[in-house]
């Protein structure tokens, strides 16, 4: 038994992926007792906590530097277990199906989880890690954690005031651009209408001249009050402060400032979170249906080719290349299997454990009455007649639960956008983008001149003529980097009118499910079974437990073993 116990406790540590991560627990959490030598299991030491501590204790005697080694769970691994019921025990494979990950690494995150936020693990009689953790899971690992507190700062606060200075800045790049071309072509321009006698002077002074008291762009000069009054940003209209996720706003509101650095570079892609809402998808269908599936049915959340016309054909014996599966199959733990007939089809034993109970996975309490339940299952239409007990009446749920999975749809991907501003901000930031060039290239026509040879422009404007190289490579590239990702786009966008097709075709041709699709689809279906649940009681290990506690619970279970042996004989 305590080889056993052993093996089953290198799970725990060989899921943290490094050892050292413990060693660094040790200085942190309290000390470790080490027993029983090396382990076979994964070749490393196993290490237990002394009796004093729990495996994941207080935080007393934790440096800054120590802290901000840990190794944290990404966020969407803390949204999914924060999204789990409360107080509801956890496993990899739940974890996975909601986050979108593979299975290793929703184990690898859950540990890690459990290590800064002090959570529990417990290792079942079948050798599943089932997690808890505490209910205010986010401020819990604030407390814990130096290095999740800054990453919090840094992406809800920082960041996003950071990254919308970023896009003001090519905004405010782009009004500095045309105001120092043109105030420099202004300045040209007058001192060459300048008066006989002014030209004559100048010739005595063996230069040009350029009048300083002369403001082309003052305000209330000439040009009468400033043409970008309009684009100026004012803060009270704004979101500034406001993190991005939270912000929901109309791509109209946005303003000429943000606009620009959307014009130039866009918005980002739209299907950054396509990876993950395939695995999620292909999970709870892979659940919905028993755990077996076919590549048909996994075609509409990937890139597959077009399916062939002779899909349906049943004596068709060509060849079927089913690799577009084949990502999925291994992230999600599945495994191949063929069919008496011949077929190939998937199955996925580890998405099949699940740790939420069925009242949970429905969305009651795990204290729901009779009549609670009762009411749950009339409002969906289901007959309770012949259910008098609690358990009939969870039979019925989990039932439910397997007939109302939901019908299969595809994970469609988002068309590029040029941008999500308004027309309006799109049109001046092209506009301006077009008078900013116009004006660079004339600007450079009259610093070419003869009469500018080898002349330099007094003060400010001198700052102008030295750097005008960098305001016309400015102006070009503001010009030539929308129109070639106008043309990107255009093809990306065909790319994803093209795969979005293709699975709009392979879920007609499962809906139809004639000849071998729908041979395949009733293997699978025999081969499936239902939704497993982990039994959280029956335990062979705890992480809240001490040693001397682990000792006196296992003694206990051998003398009950060994009583009930003396009752059968």
């Amino acid at each position: 038994m305590p080889r056993k116990l052993a093996c089953l406790l290198c799970l725990v540590t060989c899921s943290l992926d490094h050892s050292a991560a413990f060693v660094s627990s040790r200085r942190r959490y309290g000390s470790f007792v080490r027993v029983g030598g090396t382990d076979n299991c994964c070749n490393k030491s196993t290490l237990f906590m002394s009796s004093n501590s729990n495996l994941f204790g207080s935080k007393s005697g934790q440096s800054l530097f120590d802290n901000l080694k840990e190794t944290l769970p990404s966020p969407k691994v803390v949204k999914a277990v924060e999204s789990a019921p409360s107080n509801s025990p956890i496993i990899a494979s739940d974890v996975a199906s909601m986050a979108g990950i593979s299975i290793s690494q929703a184990r690898k995150e859950l540990t890690a989880l459990a290590s800064v936020s002090m959570g529990d693990i417990k290792v079942s009689d079948g050798g599943e890690l089932i997690y808890s953790f505490p209910n205010d899971l986010s401020k819990t690992l604030s407390d814990n954690s130096n290095k999740f507190k800054l990453r919090t700062i840094w992406q809800e606060t920082i960041w996003p005031k950071l990254f919308y200075g970023i896009r003001v800045s090519f905004g405010l790049a782009l009004l500095a651009s045309i105001f120092a071309i043109f105030s420099t072509i202004a300045l040209i321009s007058a001192s060459s209408s300048s008066s006989d006698d002014d030209r004559r002077r100048d010739d005595r002074r063996g230069g040009v001249s350029f009048g300083m008291g002369y403001n082309p762009f003052g305000f209330g000069g000439i040009f009468g009050p400033s043409p970008f009054d309009f684009f100026y940003y004012r803060p009270y209209y704004g979101y500034y402060g406001r993190p991005v996720y939270l912000r929901e706003r109309n791509p109209e509101e946005m303003g000429f400032l943000e606009s620009t650095f959307s014009y130039i570079f866009g918005d980002g892609n739209p299907n950054s979170d396509l990876e993950q809402r395939r695995l999620k998808a292909a999970a709870a269908e892979i659940r919905r249906s028993g755990g077996v599936v076919t590549a048909e049915q996994l075609a509409p959340f990937v890139d597959a080719p077009k399916p062939s016309a002779s899909i349906d054909d049943v004596d068709d014996a060509s060849y079927v290349d089913e690799s577009f599966v084949l990502p999925i199959v291994s992230t999600l733990g599945g495994e191949p299997q063929v069919t008496n007939d011949g077929d190939i089809v998937y199955k996925f034993p580890e998405l099949q454990l699940s740790a939420t109970g069925t009242l949970e996975s429905v969305g009651l309490p795990p204290s729901a009455s009779t009549r609670d339940i009762i009411n749950f299952l009339e409002s969906q239409g289901v007959q309770t007649r012949g259910a008098l007990e609690k358990s009939d009446l969870i039979d019925v749920l989990g039932s439910l639960e397997d007939a109302v999975g939901g019908d299969i749809s595809i994970v469609e991907e988002q068309e590029y956008k040029f941008s999500v501003a308004g027309d309006t901000q799109k049109f001046f930031a092209g506009a301006l983008g077009a008078i900013n060039l116009g004006g660079a290239l004339y600007l450079g026509n009259m610093l070419s001149s003869p009469a500018l040879a080898g002349v330099t422009l007094p003060g400010y404007y001198g700052l102008v003529q030295s750097a005008f190289p960098l305001l016309l490579g400015y102006a070009i590239l503001y010009n030539i980097i929308p129109a070639a990702r106008f043309a990107w786009i255009g093809k990306q966008n065909e790319e994803i009118r093209q795969r979005n097709q293709s699975r709009r075709q392979w879920l007609t041709a499962i809906r139809a499910s004639r000849g071998r699709i729908a041979r395949k689809l009733k293997a699978a279906k025999g081969l499936g079974t239902k939704l497993r649940r982990v039994d959280t009681e029956d335990v062979i290990y705890d992480t809240k437990e001490s040693i001397s506690d682990e000792d006196m619970r296992r003694e206990t279970d051998a003398l009950r073993d060994f009583d009930k042996l003396l009752g059968k004989e």
